[in-house]
Order: C-alpha cells, then structure tokens, then sequence
C-alpha cells in the first residue's frame, strides 16, 4: 500500500513538473499577437524567423512582434528598429539572402520575395517617429 502511494505521488509530481514546463510552449501556440526582445529568449526562440534572426541590426533599439491572421491562417512576423531610418543595410541583406524587390506591394512599403519562399518581407521607415519597421507575412495553406 505505501508503495503504491508512493508511485503515485511520483508520478503527480513529475506530472505538475512537466505541464509546468510544457505549459508555456502550449500559450504561445495559441497566442493570437506577442510583442517580445531579444532579452526573451523563450519569446525570441518560438515566435521569430530565421531571417529576422540573421537581419542586421541597423539600431541597438529594437523589438519584436508576432501575429497570428486566423481568417486567411497566415502570419506576420516582424521587428522594428527605433531611433533610425537607414534602410541601406536591410535592403544589401535581402538581395544577399536572394530576394527581389517587387514592383507592385499592397501596403505603403517596399516589398520583397525570394523565388525559394512564399514569404513576403516588406519594411517602411517613418522619418517623423524615426523608425523603420520589417515584417514577414507568411501564408499558411495547402497548394
């Protein structure tokens, strides 16, 4: 009898420990939007894109965001630099990452693609707030 107590015990424990480690990992599944740093590594880990990894830092001041569009099941992945509105730097990136810029894009913003992705980066710089803002818009459907 005390055996089995035991045993379950160990088992409730190590139960609560893993849920309490995975739990996590599940909210950010179902997030709808994340705004994050480089400073959340959990965040930065889950939510962000290679290439807004490999990006160049063109300022020390920047953040991170993630959203989650449930109507057409796409995502949008992006980061904003603050206190800069050089965009030479991203522009050199791209095209060294295999990416064209476009001649038409939807929004007020250069966009960008890349014959080995679906994926449309587009970046704009706000003089007035002085920042530039890149994000990643990421279609998820079958062909």
């Amino acid at each position: 009898m005390r055996r089995n107590i035991i045993i379950l015990l160990s088992v409730a424990v190590i139960s609560v420990f893993a849920l309490a480690v995975v739990w996590p990992h599940i909210q950010m599944g179902f997030a709808s939007s994340a705004h994050y740093t480089r400073m959340d590594t959990r965040e930065y880990e889950y939510y962000t894109s290679d290439l807004l990894k490999r990006m160049p830092r063109i300022s020390d001041n920047y953040e991170f965001s993630y959203s989650n569009i449930s109507g057409p099941q796409a995502f949008v992945y992006g980061i904003q630099f603050n206190g800069t509105t050089d965009t030479s730097k991203i522009r050199e990136y791209l095209i060294a990452e295999g990416y064209k810029q476009q001649k038409q894009c939807q929004t007020e913003a250069e966009c960008w693609r890349s014959p080995r992705s679906k994926d449309v980066v587009s970046f704009y710089r706000l003089s007035e707030l002085d920042l530039v803002s890149v994000e990643i818009y990421r279609r998820e459907h079958a062909d």
